[in-house]
């Protein structure tokens, strides 16, 4: 069975910025979890491991156990062979599968990445199984080589219990961002060895090394994101709990060996748990707005000075986890895909998709 999700992005909304416009579509019922009684907490990794072929992970989770807002479930995936346009039935995350029956641990997987010689790679996340998700054990790292048919046992990543916020693949090179913070106290950072470390691997996942301890205030700091920029500068923001206003932001252009001085971004609706996307000269920002007012869409040139936000999507308890991919588009320009958790009843979300376009001020009528 396949699930169509849109044979033409129709665009709804249209965001006027200085010099261009972003254009977003209806939001699309990606997974309908209150049809079938179920939650989707956490879990929102996307990558295209192939031109067009896609593999898009969600929680399948129950939807009582903490009202819906918990780990307590496993991993399922869908695949696309059209960049996104329909989708393939469930599959279920074999690792996720059995550690859940196994009752050890919940698995969550937020990030993954495809590599050139089209291995996917998954970073798993370690829940507490009887609580929402923490504490956390240490990471693990989960491959296939066969488009998701088959996978690899699982293997650490580090030693670090805590949290991987983030994961890019940058020509021929993997960066992980890991928050060492194993949750037995508060997710954000409580104590001077709660940092963030980037871990880096140049074969594939074969093997991950410690990159850096990234110079960014780590104290009252939880989620993480990392991105590169067309001059491959790496930007790498964190969430400051303490004020919600000011995201942490540090810069290296030598691929991690220094970096520039930590700085703030200044973000008038505030941001919770960031994701980030370079797409067509800009640099894109959405997350949960201040106190879970909204599901907010900010624009940048520089990753530094952001656009004044805008809030996509009405605001709602217990949701709007997200996540996006950068897809190429026909006409030359890219088109991302933003999946993110919506609320359908207290805490317990489906999950929903929507497409943004960048449209230049000369395009436009």
């Amino acid at each position: 069975m396949r699930y169509e999700i849109k044979e033409e992005i129709t665009m709804a909304q249209r965001i006027e910025l200085d010099g261009y416009t972003l254009n977003l579509s209806d939001p699309i019922l990606y997974i309908d979890n209150q049809s079938r009684g179920r939650s989707g907490h956490m879990t929102h990794a996307m990558v295209q491991w192939a031109p067009g072929k896609i593999i898009d992970f969600n929680a399948n989770c129950s939807a009582r156990i903490h009202r819906g807002h918990s780990t307590f479930g496993w991993v399922e995936y869908r695949l696309s062979e059209d960049g996104g346009e329909t989708f393939s039935d469930f599959h279920t995350f074999p690792y996720s599968w059995q550690s859940f029956i196994d009752g050890e641990h919940t698995i969550s997987v937020e990030k993954a990445v495809g590599c050139d010689n089209g291995r996917i790679v998954a970073f798993c996340l370690r829940n507490c199984p009887t609580t929402v998700c923490q504490p956390w054990g240490t990471p693990m790292v989960v491959c296939s080589d066969d488009g998701a048919q088959t996978w690899s046992d699982a293997r650490e990543l580090c030693n670090w219990a805590g949290r991987t916020y983030d994961a890019v693949y940058h020509k021929g090179v993997i960066y992980v961002l890991h928050f060492c913070n194993d949750g037995t106290g508060h997710f954000c950072g409580e104590k001077p060895e709660h940092v963030y470390r980037i871990y880096t691997s140049h074969d594939n996942a074969q093997t991950f090394q410690e990159l850096c301890v990234v110079p960014i205030p780590s104290l009252g700091r939880g989620y993480g994101a990392m991105q590169f920029d067309d001059q491959d500068r790496l930007h790498v923001y964190a969430y400051n709990i303490n004020d919600e206003r000011h995201m942490d932001h540090v810069i290296t252009e030598d691929f991690g060996r220094t970096w520039g001085d930590p700085e703030t971004c200044y973000l008038d609706k505030a941001i919770r748990n960031p994701q980030t996307a370079w797409m067509d000269g800009l640099f894109l920002l959405h997350g949960r707005a201040e106190n879970g007012r909204g599901f907010v869409l900010y624009a940048s040139g520089d990753g530094s000075s952001w656009s004044e936000g805008t809030i996509i999507a009405p605001p709602k308890l217990g949701c709007y986890y997200s996540n996006n991919l950068v897809l190429p588009a026909e006409n030359g320009r890219s088109k991302l895909l933003i999946q993110y958790s919506d609320t359908y009843n207290n805490k317990q979300v489906n999950v929903k998709h929507m497409w943004l376009r960048i449209d230049p001020a000369a395009d436009l009528p």
